[in-house]
């Protein structure tokens, strides 16, 4: 009878110590499941937060220079030609120019970066498309940043003419 319970012990010790390796087995690929999901999320919402930053910053820089190409247009319709004051515009406008040529290149670099992110990555189709509707967006935004350049030189002409 004991050699009975002996090994009835036993044989529930094994039953026990396998059904503990299962669940282990089961948490570890649940957290691998998790951690996969969590890299995916993070690919995604890193791609999405460095474009809508490239777009924000494209819209300050052309505001930027938007609102200095409006004070010296008002200069122009208030006031006569000043030198200095000429001198001053232009140098923002050399400096603005460097710096547009310089975002240019970073632009560049990050959608090359990102795509490539993109494509070793398994996003939906839907977050294909809001990338890419985001890549456009950074297209448009360094689009009008040189419309806002190209304005600026426009009134800095125009005020230079009054000499």
């Amino acid at each position: 009878m004991k050699k009975l319970v002996i090994l009835l012990m036993m044989f529930m010790g094994v039953i026990n110590i396998s059904a503990q390796e299962i669940n282990e087995s089961q948490k570890v690929d649940s957290l691998q499941f998790q951690l996969t999901k969590l890299q995916h999320d993070y690919d995604y919402l890193y791609c999405s937060s460095e474009l809508y930053r490239l777009i924000n910053e494209l819209n300050i820089y052309s505001n930027n220079l938007n609102s200095s190409a409006n004070r010296l247009l008002i200069d122009f319709y208030h006031g006569g030609y000043h030198r200095e004051l000429y001198k001053a515009y232009k140098d923002s406008w050399d400096a603005s120019a460097e710096n547009l040529i310089s975002r240019e290149a970073t632009i560049k670099l990050t959608k090359v970066t990102l795509s490539l992110k993109i494509e070793n990555s398994d996003f939906t189709e839907m977050e294909l498309n809001v990338l890419e509707a985001a890549f456009d967006s950074v297209d448009a935004a360094l689009f009008a940043a040189k419309n806002a350049l190209n304005y600026y030189k426009v009134i800095l002409d125009m005020y230079k003419d009054l000499d």
